[in-house]
């Protein structure tokens, strides 16, 4: 990673930066301006758009821009000049002599100089103006801000079509300018007051102010958006209460150095700062940190998402953030048979949407629960919060919705009886493959045909499998000692199973699903690097997986690849037939490293800091194409891939844990750790790292012998750390163990 040349940077969504915190997201085009000629742009809050035109003028004309940046996720900011030259001199882009021109307006080229800072707080947008006179001249320009709504869903406008609409009245009371919503069941308002120095004038679509501005003289404006949600209205000691409560829990978490490899630290410090900035700040108190999925197009909570980002992401923050997305998870599960929205009894929602078309129940998205990983992923998540936390209190929270989802899925799941779990969309509206992989077109044949529901995948039986063994353990933890013996018990013979009906001997690979009438699908995809990280493949297979995955026909040489090249439905840049998902692979390195496959988890893990490396803002895209170093100097990026996404920056923590070789037991006061580090990754140092109630700082490292090495630097608290490889490691025996802990 650092002996090499860097490719060129790689880029997606230029044309929209964008800035967002908790339920408000700004939208814009490169100069700062929202507006209909870029259908998604706008500041939406809770996926409403409350501004679809936002646009800075000076003398009725945009200024022009020179730069822009993201201080921080929750702001945009813009530098421009106005007027800008329409004739340059000296073949160069200046004047070529002293004279002074002017605009229409009596103002000098270039005289204006404007910083604009769009700054983000729930449910309110801020915009401060700076605008300096650079001429010699006194100045007399009328500064504006454009506005407008139309309330669109964010879905609306991602597809730039609209299925709901109503007339947008708007009126100026006391120089505050109210749009609202005509619509009969959507009650939208947006307030906006500007404040500034100045002959102000303000109507219904327009607050001015003309300022006259001497030499080097300044002025500073102000415009103040509200957006009133009748379904959550926010008020000024509600919205400093989540603030306050974000930058707590963003200032506990655990803080990596990496002496030796500055861009490895900025890599992981960049995933960081992303993973703080995505909490909902939705619902009750206990909810406000769970996440939402990825800007611009998922800025709401999704049910797997964010229990894969909480788990993975829980070597920052010791679980918050997944603690919070089980609670809010359990409070939306389901109690009812509900076709609609694929309801059933047990079942948790795939995803959570708010805008216009969910509150109308023109889709299904309010609360959505055709998604069979969230479930499972629940269980397992549970399972590594108490990991963390060693709190029985919280097993005892959540115990209830855990055992509704065992029972789920051994009912409904299970629709055929046959001991595997199998999916079958009801909802008209629906997606049709409720598994890790939710396209229409992900699950097919060897031959590239698509496979009817319903389709029991491979991952999902991985997930099941998991999901029962770990609940066994917290069912053990709580007393429950015949249920976990009963647990144990089905899922040793569902792993039994697995291995005699999805194995391939030909491949000598797993199938990605059996179809309805229980067929093997032979298709080689990145699938079964879930079954690896899971445990469900038998010891015997595991050398064969590894490899398989790490294949050329599989890994590009920046990821695992959703679909084999060998396939005749390979797609490089398709959603799910070739491109490389930087979350799934950060699994699968876990799952190499849990299984004992070091060198192949080392060269994951390079890849996807290498990946990250590429992209502007070291944020890896939501997924990116299947090209190869040697076919592309980039590996393309998914048409509408979300950048950042927020599992993908919890996938970076995840990667450098199974390194570490992290595994808290919390409830004993121990963490195992097994440093495998890389030329390039020399040194790693964890401080705050929170292992139940104990804070400690760790350093490890390896010396010129490649020989790794931990040291605990300091501690508040009871906590044996102890070395130790992973316990399913293969090849790693008594003597190799006790090795490690002498």
């Amino acid at each position: 990673m650092v002996d090499r040349v860097k490719p060129s940077e790689a880029a997606i969504r230029l044309g929209w930066p964008a800035a967002w915190l908790g339920p408000s997201l700004l939208i814009t085009n490169e100069q700062g301006e929202c507006g209909s000629a870029q259908p998604l742009t706008g500041f939406y809050v809770r996926e409403t758009r409350h501004l679809c035109t936002l646009r800075l003028e000076i003398d009725g004309e945009p200024p022009w821009c020179c730069e822009r940046s993201r201080p921080d996720a929750a702001q945009l900011a813009f530098v421009f000049a106005h007027p800008e030259l329409t004739r340059f001199g000296g073949g160069g882009s200046g004047v070529s002599g002293d004279e002074v021109e002017v605009d229409e307006h009596g103002i000098p080229y270039r005289a204006l100089d404007l910083r604009l800072i769009y700054r983000l707080e729930p449910h309110r947008l801020r915009a401060i103006l700076r605008l300096h006179n650079r001429s010699r001249v006194r100045v007399a320009p009328e500064v504006a801000f454009v506005v407008a709504a139309d309330y669109a869903d964010l879905l609306e406008a991602s597809e730039n079509r609209r299925q709901q609409e109503a007339p947008v009245a708007g009126t100026v009371t006391d120089g505050v300018i109210r749009l609202r919503y005509e619509h009969p069941r959507l009650a939208f308002t947006t307030l906006i007051q500007g404040r500034g120095s100045g002959r102000i004038t303000v109507e219904p679509h327009r607050w001015a102010s003309r300022i006259e501005l001497a030499p080097q003289e300044g002025a500073t404006f102000e415009l103040q958006v509200d957006a009133v949600d009748p379904d959550q209205v926010m008020d000024e000691a509600d919205r400093e209460a989540r603030l306050h409560h974000r930058r707590r829990w963003q200032e506990g978490f655990t803080r990596v150095v990496v002496p030796g490899n500055p861009l490895a630290e900025r890599i992981l410090g960049r995933a960081s700062e992303d993973l703080a900035s995505f909490p909902c700040l939705e619902g009750e108190r206990d909810e406000w940190l769970a996440l939402q999925a990825g800007i611009p197009l998922y800025p709401a909570f999704f049910g797997r998402d964010a229990l894969t980002a909480g788990w993975q992401g829980s070597l920052l923050d010791r679980g918050a953030m997944l603690d919070a997305a089980l609670v809010r998870l359990g409070r939306l599960q389901s109690d009812r048979d509900f076709a609609w929205r694929d309801e059933e009894p047990g079942r948790i929602p795939y995803q959570v949407r708010s805008g216009p078309l969910a509150r109308l129940g023109a889709n299904p998205f309010s609360a959505y629960y055709a998604d069979f990983a969230s479930p499972l992923m629940y269980v397992i998540g549970l399972a590594n919060l108490y990991a963390w936390t060693g709190e029985r209190a919280d097993v005892e929270r959540h115990w209830g919705t855990a055992c509704r989802i065992l029972e789920w899925a051994s009912t409904y799941g299970d629709r055929d009886g046959d001991g595997y779990l199998e999916y079958l969309t009801r909802s008209p509206e629906g997606a049709k493959n409720q598994g890790w992989k939710d396209s229409g077109d992900a699950i097919i044949y060897e031959d590239g045909r698509t496979v009817p529901a319903p389709i029991a995948t491979c991952e999902i039986q991985g997930y099941w499998y998991a999901a029962q063994q770990l609940m066994a353990m917290l069912a053990w933890v709580l007393g429950e000692r015949r249920q976990a013996r009963h647990l144990w018990r089905s899922a040793r013979a569902l792993k039994k199973r697995f291995n005699r009906d999805f194995w391939d001997p030909e491949e000598r690979f797993y199938g990605l699903a059996l179809d309805p009438d229980k067929r093997l699908v032979r298709s080689a995809t990145s699938n079964v690097g879930h079954c690896l990280a899971t445990g469900i493949i038998a010891r015997e297979h595991l050398r064969d997986v590894a490899d398989r995955l790490l294949a050329p026909d599989l890994f590009s040489g920046w990821g695992i690849r959703t679909l084999t090249t060998r396939h005749p439905a390979y797609n490089p840049l398709g959603y799910h037939l070739g491109s490389v998902w930087p979350v799934e692979n950060a699994t699968i390195c876990f799952g190499l490293r849990r299984m004992g496959f070091n060198a192949e988890a080392l060269r994951l893990a390079e890849a996807l800091f290498r990946l990250s490396e590429l992209y502007a803002g070291d944020r890896m895209p939501e997924c990116v194409g299947g090209y190869t170093p040697d076919e592309h100097p980039t590996p393309g990026a998914y048409p509408r891939s979300n950048s950042p996404q927020t599992w993908n920056a919890s996938a970076l923590p995840l990667v450098l844990q199974s390194l570490l070789g992290l595994m808290p037991y919390a409830a004993l006061h121990i963490l195992l750790v097994d440093p495998l580090l890389p030329p390039w990754l020399p040194a790693v140092e964890l401080h705050g790292l929170r292992v139940g109630g104990t804070t400690a700082t760790l350093r490890f490292w390896r010396d010129d012998h490649d020989h790794t090495h931990f040291r605990v630097l300091e501690k508040d608290g009871p906590l044996h750390v102890i070395r130790q490889p992973p316990p399913e490691a293969v090849g790693v025996g008594l003597g190799k163990r006790l090795r490690a802990l002498l």
